[in-house]
């Protein structure tokens, strides 16, 4: 991505969509999915059961890829991306298995294993005393996580997610990956381009769909297709058309067949069983939500920017939330889950708990933006620019990113 354009340039529209979509993300994670993963963090006032958010933030997150990837070499705009997104990740996990250590074995009933190391790897003895026992994290879910390898070994039971919210993390970079080794080929042509954008959308339903089936899907097979990401290739295909379209290389019909294509894709990935399952989000208010947002994408990519009355009251904090919303997506799901449940302990009411949850998410995002994420990378970075280019300043002040990746 290039250097942060000047205050009065930014498009207020692109973070008004990161910030409606990271927190629908948060909603729908606090009041609907806790609750599915921890049945007594219920009460709260409402629940929203749509899930649509971090697919939406992937899209932006892909039109910005082309954005950024053309302006500079493919090499430098990758280790720009993952100075920016990994060691945030990695602290996030550290911090995020510490906590749950200490909290789950807590909310178990369980006693403590004696030493540091005992605390941090050995294994509670006894049953657990409380009726809602939670799952305490191992060392292989650890090494696993920080690997970025969960989707790879817990359909066998070798190791766990710590936060479900870490898919994004792998299927972004192998993404990041591809569009730097792809971008500067000479065989890369509009028509090829175009070409592989509809694979994108249809192999991975042709496979799912055609040469195997949902129900009956071997558990190899799964495994390979969820750890190469190919139920969300879908997302990153309609972010680079809707980026050609903005630039006038797609024709309207075009553009709206991919559209329509990929909201088709969403929801057949999402929903494979064409119904929610007990465990799902609720199945139309997510393909709405997501068609809805997408439409929005595209008023955002070509037409103008948002600048309402009274935009500009709201535009600051807007613009900041945007800025920690990578920081936000990697801290509030499983530790807002365990604040939730030291809140309920408490007896705290649901109505209050949840703006607490939000809030201490809103505070965990700017943490690791500010302490981690910028500081580090502006760090990476300028080491690699006094290596390239000895005497040249570094990137300048740190751009915000989006969830899953640099935008």
């Amino acid at each position: 991505m290039p250097d942060a354009s000047p205050r009065a340039s930014r498009k207020i529209s692109w973070d008004v969509l990161r910030v409606v979509a990271v927190f629908a993300v948060m909603l729908g994670h606090v009041t609907h999915q806790g609750a599915l993963l921890h049945p007594e963090l219920v009460g709260y006032p409402f629940q929203v059961t749509a899930q649509f958010g971090a697919a939406i933030l992937l899209v932006i997150s892909a039109f910005f890829v082309c954005a950024s990837l053309r302006k500079g070499r493919p090499g430098r705009w990758l280790w720009n991306r993952v100075a920016r997104l990994v060691p945030a990740y990695l602290v996030a996990v550290a911090v995020t298995y510490v906590v749950a250590r200490y909290a789950t074995i807590r909310f178990s009933g369980l006693p403590f294993p004696p030493g540091l190391s005992g605390f941090l790897f050995g294994v509670p003895q006894g049953p657990p005393s409380d009726p809602s026992p939670w799952y305490v994290p191992t060392g292989a879910d650890l090494l696993a996580n920080l690997g970025m390898v969960q989707e790879w070994g817990w359909r066998y039971e070798l190791f766990y997610y710590l936060d479900g919210a870490y898919w994004t993390l792998p299927v972004q970079l192998a993404a990041f990956t591809a569009a730097a080794l792809l971008w500067p080929r000479r065989w890369r042509t509009h028509r090829l381009t175009v070409g592989l954008l509809w694979a994108l959308i249809l192999v991975p339903l042709f496979l799912r769909f055609v040469v195997f089936d949902p129900v009956s899907t071997p558990k190899l097979v799964e495994t390979f297709y969820y750890g190469l990401g190919l139920h969300r290739v879908h997302v990153f295909a309609i972010g680079i058309a809707i980026w050609l379209w903005s630039k006038r290389r797609l024709a309207h019909w075009h553009a709206a067949l991919f559209v329509l294509a990929a909201c088709a894709a969403q929801d057949l990935q999402v929903f494979p069983f064409h119904q929610a399952l007990p465990n799902d989000p609720e199945r139309w208010p997510s393909a709405i939500g997501f068609a809805v947002m997408l439409l929005l994408v595209c008023l955002a990519a070509r037409g103008p920017d948002w600048r309402l009355p009274g935009m500009s009251r709201v535009a600051p904090a807007v613009t900041w939330l945007a800025g920690i919303s990578y920081g936000l997506y990697l801290v509030h799901q499983e530790l807002g889950y365990i604040l939730a449940r030291a809140l309920l302990n408490a007896g705290v009411p649901g109505w209050l708990r949840l703006p607490i949850v939000l809030a201490a998410a809103v505070f965990g995002g700017w943490a690791i933006t500010a302490g981690v994420e910028r500081p580090v990378h502006r760090w990476l970075t300028a080491r690699r620019d006094r290596r390239e280019k000895p005497g040249k300043p570094q990137v300048k002040e740190s751009e915000p990113v989006s969830v899953g990746g640099a935008s």
